[in-house]
């Protein structure tokens, strides 16, 4: 039987393996339900210290173990409950951009394409674009608020029994592992278009 323990090491081994690392870790629980919540921020390789400037694109992972989740895996005969991993991907633009909200949208979305298409070219196919949320992050300085950067955030959500047929440890460390890949081609892909002075960043693209 799965525990939350299990996947919790797998989740960090299969980060570590693809070369991710840590900034947040939190697990919180709630009493009253019995959930447990866990969420991590994963970066990349990065200078320090991290600012606007250099913050390369980044992601937050998440999921929530249910009461039914843990009675499950205590040997109750209880119907499957689905288990969603939460993946929500953030790339940190400069303020000075030339380029449209829809035209940044449209990056990003062909990033993720692309990293989906080399995991799983079959579902990439029919895939809608991921949706993109812009927001503008302003700061107060003393008398009016400044521009000072530009997030493009995007969120997807797995259901890790939907692919683990097998349920067996090494399989569902298997397929932790195929996800964490995935995602860190995602994270290559956002810092290829939009991270500055990166590998090929979105000023090189503007001046192409």
């Amino acid at each position: 039987m799965l525990t939350y323990d299990d996947l919790v090491s797998g989740l960090e081994d299969a980060w570590r393996a693809v070369g991710l690392h840590e900034h947040t870790f939190i697990e919180s629980v709630i009493p009253m339900t019995h959930d447990r919540s866990f969420k991590v921020e994963l970066f990349p390789e990065h200078d320090e210290p991290l600012t606007t400037e250099n913050i390369p694109p980044w992601l937050e992972l998440g999921f929530t173990w249910t009461a039914v989740h843990q009675l499950i895996c205590e040997g109750r005969p209880l119907p499957a409950e689905p288990l969603d991993l939460t993946w929500s991907y953030t790339a940190t633009l400069g303020k000075d951009l030339e380029r449209s909200d829809s035209e940044l949208v449209r990056m990003f979305q062909r990033a993720v394409h692309s990293a989906f298409a080399r995991y799983y070219p079959a579902e990439a196919m029919e895939m809608e674009p991921v949706t993109v949320e812009v927001r503008r992050l302003y700061q107060n300085d003393g008398q009016k608020l400044q521009l000072e950067s530009i997030q493009l955030v995007s969120m997807t959500v797995s259901d890790l029994f939907e692919q683990w047929n097998e349920r067996d440890l090494t399989g569902l460390r298997t397929i932790l592992l195929i996800e964490m890949q995935l995602a860190s081609a995602i994270i290559a892909n956002l810092s290829d278009a939009f991270t500055p002075r990166g590998r090929g960043g979105y000023r090189s693209v503007d001046a192409a």
